[in-house]
């Protein structure tokens, strides 16, 4: 008897506390994507991995639902890195010393112990493969896409297009590794039933002038940078080039365009390339800038692959300093370059909440990249200079631009088009693959 007059009384007591509490958890459900805190803040040991405890819903408001269930098994990943980057703050404790030399390179092998969550909504997918049990019950929620569901998705052709895309990814993914074949035809079928009319895909909004718009895009770029037919006049001039493998859309799945500005002028810019084409070496000047953007590929009703407006990546670059390698050289290199990095929200998308569109990465945010085969778990500015910095290079004189290097075969475009027709083309490649791999 005494004991239920005590659990009564702790009732009373805490019922207050208790009612706090869960309107509190219900007006989180209802902030903005951005509002409430997805990762670990600047500073922390884990700066910029997923919160364990966030609830991410990406494509409908309830947690539970069957999309936001595909996704989080998707791109929520609890594993150990095969290496772990030395830039992590605790991988090294003399920042001075530590960053007077090729840091970038800087690498150990990853242990049980280094395993953490990775991915989130993000345009990093961390997952190579599924168990035997995950495989089954991902197979099963991906069954429930479709009727009512597929149709309640279509009235949101943006995140139709989206949720495609990730299952694409996924299926790319597999493919690469070997892993889980049972899912591809899932995978597939589900690709199929969520997919829109290709006049539908013309119809989006540029996820990139509503980031710009409404600023969670906070740098000063040209609105109509994207502008096609004829493409934009002002001092960004878009260069066709000839990508590495890291943007050839058979494999990311994505369209990329690349926009270059002088310090000085428009002319000075054509100039450099017509000299440069000739073999003349000439230095890049402190000042020049780069801005990349990739975008979004879907599969229309037809299955014909279509670039779309939604913009998902916006990378800006620029040559600050040609002074030496040091931890007092504040940029993303430590020897002069800086890059500024935007990824859209997909919660964000879903929720019209476009102050909120694009997250604005840190140098020192951390990720699980996989650009080069093994998983690595590094600090984004580590990844970066692999293949953007001054030291060590015969190719300084480019500023770490690589669009203009001989190789790439840098051009300025004519119509705005040409990426985006190049994509198609290269992602009909994936598809050709994909179907043979479910034998249709």
């Amino acid at each position: 008897m005494d004991a239920l007059v005590k659990d009564k009384q702790f009732i009373e007591a805490n019922i207050m506390r208790i009612l706090v509490y869960v309107i509190f958890f219900a007006f989180v459900q209802t902030l903005p994507a951005g509002a409430a805190e997805e990762r670990y803040p600047v500073g922390h040991l884990d700066q910029g991995l997923p919160l364990p405890d966030f609830v991410l819903t990406p494509y409908h408001e309830d947690p539970n639902h069957v999309l936001n269930r595909v996704f989080r098994a998707s791109f929520l990943v609890m594993t150990a890195p095969a290496e772990v980057g030395l830039a992590l703050p605790r991988e090294h404790r003399d920042p001075a010393e530590f960053f007077r030399k090729p840091w970038y390179f800087a690498v150990r092998p990853g242990t049980p112990a280094d395993q953490k969550l990775f991915g989130g909504d993000t345009r990093l997918l961390c997952r190579d493969g599924f168990t035997s049990g995950e495989a089954k019950a991902f197979a099963q929620v991906l069954a429930e896409v479709d009727g009512e569901m597929v149709r309640t998705l279509k009235d949101r052709p943006e995140l139709a297009v989206m949720f495609q895309h990730d299952l694409m990814r996924i299926a790319q993914r597999l493919m690469d590794t070997g892993r889980n074949p049972e899912l591809l035809k899932p995978i597939t079928a589900a690709i199929r039933r969520i997919a829109l009319p290709s006049n539908q895909l013309e119809q989006l909004t540029s996820t990139y002038e509503l980031g710009l718009k409404h600023k969670s895009i906070n740098s000063e770029l040209p609105l109509d940078l994207l502008r096609a037919e004829p493409p934009l006049n002002g001092p960004y001039i878009e260069l066709l080039r000839t990508s590495t493998s890291l943007f050839n859309a058979s494999h990311t799945l994505a369209w990329s365009r690349v926009f270059v500005a002088w310090p000085t002028s428009r002319k000075d810019l054509i100039a450099f390339l017509s000299a440069h084409s000739k073999g003349a070496s000439i230095e890049v000047p402190v000042g020049t800038t780069s801005v990349l953007v990739q975008g979004i590929m879907a599969v229309d009703d037809q299955g014909r692959p279509q670039a779309t407006p939604l913009a998902f990546d916006v990378r800006i670059k620029w040559l600050d300093n040609r002074d030496s390698m040091s931890v007092e050289n504040r940029t993303t290199t430590r020897d002069g370059i800086q890059i500024r990095t935007y990824e859209m929200r997909r919660m964000s998308l879903r929720q019209n909440a476009y102050d909120y569109l694009f997250r604005a990465l840190h140098d020192d945010d951390q990720a699980l990249f996989r650009d080069y085969g093994a998983l690595k778990h590094t600090t984004l500015a580590a990844q970066c200079a692999v293949c953007h910095r001054l030291h060590d290079v015969s190719d300084a004189n480019l500023g770490g631009f690589i669009t203009l290097s001989p190789s790439a075969k840098p051009r300025p475009a004519v119509t705005g088009l040409e990426r985006l027709r190049l994509a198609e083309r290269e992602v009909q490649q994936f598809l050709v693959k994909l179907r043979k791999a479910v034998g249709d």
